[in-house]
């Protein structure tokens, strides 16, 4: 995310202070996931009651993603409906940072 798309999402970013739940998609690789970690902590977003991140392999790397089981590449946009249903029911995996 650039330029006044990372302003946007900042923004975005910000609303969630207002919730208890939330989860978080990250369409993106590596790189983007620990940006994302970044602004959730600097927010303390990690601390409210859940805060879940999902990962959707759209990156170079995906080292995140393929040992979480999610696979190194998302590719196929045909199977993005079912992904988003795998990740709706997807177990929540603790992370160390």
């Amino acid at each position: 995310i650039t330029g006044s798309n990372r302003l946007h999402f900042l923004y975005s970013l910000r609303l969630f202070q207002k919730f208890d739940n939330f989860r978080i998609l990250v369409c993106g690789g590596d790189g983007s996931v620990g940006w994302v970690l970044s602004e959730i902590d600097k927010l303390s977003l990690h601390k409210q009651a859940s805060c879940q991140l999902g990962v959707l392999p759209l990156g170079t790397g995906n080292d995140l993603a393929r040992v979480l089981g999610w696979g190194g590449s998302c590719d196929d946009d045909t199977q993005l409906p079912q992904i988003l249903e795998k990740l709706e029911r997807a177990s929540t995996k603790m992370l160390d940072r």
